[in-house]
């Protein structure tokens, strides 16, 4: 009795199985989607993260450029004495201290 029980359930699983292919493949789908919705959230916040961290330091090499080009740099009194290579690697030395 067991045996035919058991061989009817089987039977039963497959014929479920065939009569519901289509909705059991779009659960799976919907589940996929989903379940990737925090991954995508989470790399779309790390990339908005990366673009700011690159802004800052953008930012901070123009305010060197800046401090390193002011009217009293020595970059600016040796650019304006006609020593434009001295005044480059005075620029040069300025950025990389700063």
């Amino acid at each position: 009795m067991f045996e035919i029980s058991s061989f009817l359930d089987k039977s039963n699983i497959k014929d479920y199985l065939k009569r519901y292919k289509l909705a059991l493949i779009y659960s799976f789908m919907v589940g996929l989607i989903v379940g990737s919705i925090p991954f995508f959230y989470k790399l779309n916040e790390n990339l908005k993260v990366q673009k700011l961290i690159q802004e800052q330091s953008k930012i901070k090499i123009q305010n060197k450029e800046k401090i390193c080009k002011n009217d009293n740099s020595d970059y600016k009194k040796f650019l304006s004495l006609g020593f434009p290579e001295t005044a480059i690697k005075k620029f040069n030395n300025c950025m990389k201290e700063k």
